[in-house]
C-alpha cells in the first residue's frame, strides 16, 4: 500500500496566460506597424502628375502667288511629331468675283521637286518631316495658271493646294505604319515607294 504523500497536479493556467499575453502583444505590434505605415503613406506621399503629351499632327501650305504664277509651293509640319506629307492639287475656273463657274481646267505640267513622288492623284513627300520643318525642296518651284479662257465658259484658273499630314512613327500589330493603313501606300526603309 502506498504511504507516500499525495501531491495533486498543479494547474497549467500560467502557461496559457503567458501564451495569450504573447499572442496579444504580437497582434498589437502588428496593428500599430500597419496603421503607422498607412498613416505615413497618406500624409507624406506627394501626388504624381501626369506627364503624358498627346501627339499632334498638322501641316500648313506655304506658297507665293502673283495673280498668274504660283511658286515656292511647300508644306510645313506644324505638329509635334514626325509626319509624312501629301498634297492634292485641285483646279477649277472662277469668274471675276471669285465664284466657281463651269468649264474644265487642267493643271499645267510641272516637275515635282526632289523627294516628291506622284502616286494615285497625290504628291507624296517620300521621307518623314520633323516638327517645324518642311521638305528640303518645294513641290512646285513655279507654275503658270491660265489667266483667261477664250471658250464660252470663260473665267480664269485657280489651283488649290490641299495638304495632309499623318504620323510617321509607330506600327500596328501587323507591322504597318499609320501612313500605310490610312493612305494605302507602301513604306520601305522609312520611304514612301509606291501605292500598296
Amino acid at each position: 500500500m502506498y504511504h507516500g504523500k499525495y501531491q495533486p497536479m498543479r494547474p497549467r493556467r500560467r502557461h496559457y496566460r503567458k501564451a495569450g499575453t504573447l499572442l496579444l502583444s504580437c497582434l498589437l505590434l502588428l496593428t500599430l506597424a500597419i496603421g503607422g505605415t498607412l498613416a505615413y503613406l497618406t500624409t507624406d506621399t506627394a501626388p504624381v502628375e501626369n506627364s503624358f503629351t498627346p501627339a499632334k499632327v498638322d501641316c500648313t501650305v506655304t506658297e507665293e502667288f502673283n495673280g498668274t504664277t504660283k511658286s515656292n509651293v511647300n508644306v510645313t509640319n506644324t505638329g509635334n511629331i514626325n509626319a509624312y506629307l501629301r498634297v492634292k492639287l485641285v483646279t477649277y475656273r472662277v469668274n471675276d468675283e471669285g465664284q466657281h463657274i463651269g468649264g474644265t481646267a487642267e493643271i499645267p505640267s510641272f516637275t515635282p521637286g526632289d523627294g516628291w513622288k506622284p502616286l494615285n492623284g497625290y504628291y507624296y513627300y517620300t521621307k518623314p518631316v520633323a516638327p517645324g520643318d518642311k521638305p528640303a525642296s518645294d513641290l512646285i518651284s513655279s507654275i503658270n495658271l491660265t489667266g483667261s479662257y477664250d471658250d464660252a465658259d470663260g473665267g480664269k484658273q485657280v489651283i488649290e493646294v490641299m495638304a495632309e499630314a499623318i504620323q510617321a512613327d509607330g506600327t500596328n500589330a501587323e507591322g504597318k505604319t499609320p501612313c500605310e493603313i490610312a493612305w494605302g501606300v507602301k513604306i520601305e526603309s522609312g520611304t514612301v515607294t509606291s501605292v500598296a
